[in-house]
């Protein structure tokens, strides 16, 4: 009789232990929103949630690289941008002055706007990027262009592109390089430009406005160069988003506690484990008695 009730009894307090685990395990998950928290719960499960976590850890990186790219060519669209309006404004002056009409005082005051001019595409062409050349390549500690000794402005970068690769092996091309033939149109034009003004060269500033226009031509073809690698990249930090946003409902459905369902399994456990302490308590009674016997 003693060996049955010991049975009896160790079979019950193998069930209140598993009916324990049943609802710590309900309430680790409730508290925590997931479906486990540790290998050991569910070791295929956990490693599937550790490979989609390194996923989204590597678009992470994608899309901080995408962006950087991003905000390299959003300055550079606004540099080049700008030196498109001062060739514009440098061609509409040089209409004005290719007139027989017009005075040597007017146009030696027109030079003035013209150096002006020259300095601002010099700035644009030597603006930098968090404190980086913008248009030296990868030389981004020096400055992209600098006078000779005839003070000329000349490429002072070098020849390799600025480049961020994305996990999957995509390459994206992030800047334009100050060696582009463009650049240094512009600054001829507009030096030559200025140089008929000084000397009230009419054919030289009618000369001027075929280069301007030409040069002008140039800059608007790297504007539309970098638009069309800024539309690549925004399509690209796009899409990151959208696989991460698929990542992300992928782990949710995969982790996710269903509350209902574990609150339903713990009362139907509370109920078994209740059963279980009366019928401990009623083998401990029983068992007194036989011992009083």
């Amino acid at each position: 009789m003693r060996v049955t009730t010991a049975q009896m009894y160790n079979t019950l307090l193998s069930g209140v232990k598993q009916q324990q685990t049943i609802q710590d395990q309900g309430n680790a998950q409730i508290a925590s929103g997931t479906k486990f928290q540790t290998p050991a719960q569910a070791g295929t499960a956990y490693k599937t949630s550790l490979d989609i976590r390194h996923a989204q850890v590597g678009l992470q990186g994608d899309l901080e690289s995408v962006t950087t790219a991003e905000s390299r060519l959003s300055s550079s669209m606004t540099m080049l941008n700008d030196m498109v309006n001062v060739m514009k404004r440098a061609q509409t002056v040089a209409v004005q002055m290719s007139s027989a009409n017009v005075s040597a005082t007017e146009r030696l005051s027109a030079a003035q706007e013209a150096t002006q001019l020259l300095n601002q595409v010099i700035s644009d062409a030597n603006q930098q990027w968090q404190g980086q050349s913008l248009f030296a390549g990868t030389a981004v500690d020096k400055t992209a262009f600098i006078p000779d000794a005839l003070g000329n402005m000349v490429y002072n970068g070098n020849a390799q592109d600025r480049a961020v690769t994305t996990n999957d092996g995509q390459q994206i091309i992030s800047n334009i390089r100050g060696d582009n033939p463009a650049f240094a149109a512009a600054f001829s034009a507009l030096e030559g430009f200025k140089t008929a003004l000084l000397t009230n060269d009419a054919a030289g500033v009618q000369s001027a406005l075929g280069a301007l226009t030409s040069a002008g031509d140039g800059v608007i073809g790297m504007t539309s160069d970098v638009g069309a690698r800024l539309s690549g990249v925004r399509l690209n930090q796009a899409a990151i988003g959208d696989r991460q946003l698929n990542l992300q409902i992928q782990l949710n459905t995969h982790e996710a506690v269903d509350i209902p369902a574990v609150v339903a399994s713990m009362q139907q456990s509370s109920i078994a484990l209740q059963a279980a302490y009366k019928q401990i308590s009623q083998l401990q009674s029983l068992s007194l008695t036989n011992f009083l016997r």
